[in-house]
């Protein structure tokens, strides 16, 4: 009959750490517009779940605003339509704190805020940065760690596009060559 047993085998191999892709987190822009702010600077730069990442100026955002307002101050019974109208202004990516702030005010926000749900590393997405060579991207490339993020103020992201990527640091594989003589 078979036994079962544990043994260590030591050897020794090459191989590298990578992030585990399971944990990677994307953000991405609920509107098109130009990048007024962008509050970080660096890839690989370490952001928190709520950390203001960019603020994006629209012309849509001011027209779905104007048309509230409008609203608001013209037809003040037409629920349907002004909650079709604050409906609409939160799918594009305003909080509800931001919304009702130019409800208060009666003044649009030039612009709208994106935030990561998400806690990690940042990396660029495809359309962004070149991530085309992930492999091998992984924690080893320190000459990297300081290089600024392709994305600047004042260029132009589309709705939906995924703009970031953020790995979860505390997740990772061990990716080793372990051959069949070993």
């Amino acid at each position: 009959h078979m036994v079962e047993r544990e043994e260590d085998i030591e050897m020794e191999t090459f191989g590298f750490i990578e992030y585990d892709t399971r944990q990677v987190g994307v953000i991405s822009s609920n509107i098109s517009g130009r990048i007024e702010k962008l509050y970080i600077k660096y890839r690989y730069q370490k952001i928190n779940k709520g950390q203001r990442i960019m603020d994006i100026y629209s012309p849509e955002l001011m027209t779905a605003q104007q048309n509230l307002l409008f609203l608001l101050k013209n037809d003040p019974e037409n629920l349907n339509l002004i909650n079709a109208s604050k409906q609409k202004l939160l799918l594009l990516g305003m909080s509800n704190q931001q919304l009702n702030s130019v409800i208060k005010n009666g003044k649009s926000a030039f612009t709208v805020s994106v935030f990561s749900n998400y806690t990690g590393h940042i990396h660029e997405s495809g359309l962004a940065g070149n991530m085309a060579n992930s492999q091998g991207a992984g924690m080893n490339d320190v000459s990297q760690t300081t290089q600024e993020l392709s994305m600047k103020e004042g260029m132009y992201v589309q709705k939906g596009q995924n703009i970031f990527n953020v790995f979860n640091p505390g997740k990772a594989w061990a990716l080793l060559n372990i051959f069949a003589g070993q």
